[in-house]
């Protein structure tokens, strides 16, 4: 199944740049709904105030990591459905960290490129 560009998208980096580099991505892909949380507490609170398509969230953060954010998510019936993507500058940690968790997010490795962005994407909508 593929990600419908329609639906919104929550972008979740303590690096802005990184919210502006995904964003400006998705935008040109056809995504034009896309916001953007500078932390995990952001995050929710956004997540409480819109339904998102999906979310695409650093593995590595403060006070509150990717993969936190993930088990709340998982935690709540309306976000568990949530298509959720971890992006990282280190793939293999996350993936080791992760590879014992039920319903474990695709992870990225940072730089991506915008086809491997979408793949990633689509890859999440179908999990």
């Amino acid at each position: 199944m593929s990600f419908d560009r329609s639906k919104p998208v929550l972008v979740v980096d303590d690096t802005y740049a990184i919210v502006r580099i995904v964003r400006t991505l998705l935008n040109a892909q056809g995504v034009l709904d896309v916001e953007g949380a500078g932390s995990g507490p952001e995050a929710i609170r956004k997540l409480n105030q819109k339904e998102y398509g999906l979310v695409i969230c650093d593995y590595h953060m403060t006070p509150m990591s990717g993969a936190d954010l993930k088990l709340i998510m998982d935690g709540r019936p309306e976000w568990a459905g949530i298509p959720f993507l971890l992006m990282t500058a280190n793939d293999k940690a996350a993936a080791v960290k992760l590879k014992d968790r039920p319903n474990a997010p695709p992870v990225i490795a940072k730089p991506f490129t915008a086809e491997t962005l979408l793949n990633a994407m689509d890859l999440a909508a179908a999990a």
